[in-house]
């Protein structure tokens, strides 16, 4: 589950679920659900309300299962979506989608897992 630039802390996601395996496995899926199509550049390019809607939703989901370095990443985009012009605005949609895909490779494999009964 470790790997070089550990995109998410899985124990610390489980303690915002109170140690509730069954309870934190059904909020990573439910992340993968929302998040596992990535952001969709052209979506968010074309609106801004759908941009702060998507970037604040990803920011706060990645900060409860225990994905703080993507969290932060989407804080200040988010943050800064105004102030960017539109090339700068999807080369920033594409660095957050690269940390997306990583952590959701671990979700997935950490949900394939056997884990203990709650």
């Amino acid at each position: 589950m470790s790997s070089h630039s550990a995109p998410i802390d899985f124990s610390r996601g489980l303690r915002h679920c109170d140690n509730q395996h069954g309870l934190y496995r059904e909020v990573l899926n439910c992340y993968l659900e929302q998040f596992a199509p990535l952001l969709n550049t052209e979506d968010l390019l074309r609106n801004v309300e759908t941009a702060h809607l998507q970037l604040h939703t990803l920011k706060s989901l990645s900060a409860t299962i225990g994905a703080a370095d993507l969290s932060l990443l989407a804080a200040q985009l988010f943050k800064d979506w105004q102030h960017k012009t539109q090339k700068q605005r999807t080369e920033a949609v594409t660095q957050v989608n690269l940390e997306l895909a990583e952590v959701n490779k671990k979700i997935a494999s950490y949900c394939n897992e056997v884990i203990p009964d709650d």
